[in-house]
């Protein structure tokens, strides 16, 4: 699943900077949404068959601790140099924009809380349903992009919101994907029904509520560990792994052209998170033991958190310069997986042997 993995980050990197082979690919929300499912098989794979008996939960929260958060600081700190060097030499502070231009508005203890979120990450995606008032105090709303002084304006890496979500699953995850299918499937079926409603009642059909907001986005996670339970049901029959790599280039090819589809959107990306959902352990079982695919999906992380400030650094010469508006896109590509294969060849391998080194 890995090559899905990082297809789908590079979803997320064009959706934030511009269209590539005249598509925009699947968006940013079913990018995301589709990341929850396999994060939802993946958990309820180790989770049932790695971190198992006594101090197993506490094993599990370091491992993803060590995957997710040296490399998540080591991106924060380039956005923070970028924003001073930016600042001092070309008076553009980038993400410091905000913190300058309201620091005399801004209280002592919101700024604090601002930076307290941009470092440990837990509750970012709360900022999506924060704005400032006249007097700069936060203020709770259901409609913050109907405002021009939000809480999320404050992240020095916005997409980290992300992580935050994940992170609160997997808090939980412990506690659901080792109990039975009902259950789960009872989840799942809550989950659904509660966005539907609000989505249909309250009319919360839009951003932060579409994909930001914890409680809707569990049935997904869970959705992924039914996933897990299904591959359980099928591992020791004879499948071929054809069907895997068939499942993975319908998958793939969903996420380039989906957006092309002339259909109700809503129904649109249900058909390909079930596509995605059905294909999950087919994709496992045919690519668990490759190299490449596991190579490729390490990628994912690095490319998807670190994207934003190679966005942030080209954005002011393409729109400076229209003329070359058309290779934005393929520019921000390439150099966001170098930046990511960076990150991978040095931060990522030396905190993997750390984290190999302390579980063992």
């Amino acid at each position: 699943m890995g090559i899905l993995r990082t297809i789908l980050a590079l979803a997320v990197v064009v959706y934030h900077s511009f269209k590539i082979f005249g598509l925009h690919m699947c968006g940013g929300q079913v990018a995301v949404e589709s990341f929850y499912m396999i994060s939802g098989f993946y958990m309820a794979l180790i989770l049932n068959e790695k971190y198992v008996g006594v101090g197993s939960y506490k094993k599990f929260i370091l491992s993803r601790f060590y995957r997710i958060f040296p490399v998540y600081w080591v991106v924060l700190l380039a956005a923070l140099l970028l924003s001073v060097i930016g600042y001092f030499t070309f008076n553009k502070p980038f993400y410091l924009s905000r913190y300058i231009s309201n620091y005399n508005c801004l209280s002592g203890f919101t700024i604090f809380y601002f930076v307290f979120e941009n470092i440990f990450v837990l509750g970012q995606d709360v900022l999506y349903f924060l704005r400032l008032d006249e007097f700069c105090q936060p203020i709770l709303t259901y409609n913050v992009l109907s405002y021009k002084h939000t809480g999320f304006q404050y992240l020095l890496v916005p997409q980290a919101w992300s992580i935050s979500v994940e992170f609160m699953f997997y808090l939980i995850a412990p506690f659901l994907v080792t109990k039975k299918y009902k259950w789960q499937l009872l989840l799942v079926i809550i989950g659904i029904s509660a966005k539907v409603f609000f989505d249909h009642y309250y009319y919360l059909c839009f951003d932060p509520w579409t994909y930001r907001f914890f409680p809707f986005e569990l049935a997904f996670f869970i959705a992924g560990s039914l996933a897990y339970l299904f591959y359980k049901h099928i591992q020791n029959k004879s499948i071929s792994p054809i069907i895997g790599y068939v499942l993975l280039f319908l998958c793939v090819l969903g996420v380039f052209v989906i957006d092309e589809i002339k259909i109700e959107e809503n129904l649109r990306n249900s058909i390909f998170y079930i596509l995605v959902l059905c294909s999950l352990p087919y994709l496992f079982i045919s690519f668990k033991n490759s190299a490449i695919d596991r190579y490729i999906g390490e990628l994912s992380f690095s490319l998807y958190i670190s994207h934003h400030i190679v966005i942030s650094v080209l954005r002011a010469y393409f729109f400076s310069n229209t003329q070359y508006i058309n290779f934005y896109g393929y520019t921000v590509v390439l150099c966001s997986l170098i930046m990511a294969f960076l990150l991978q060849t040095t931060v990522v391998k030396v905190v993997e042997k750390y984290r190999v080194k302390r579980f063992l």
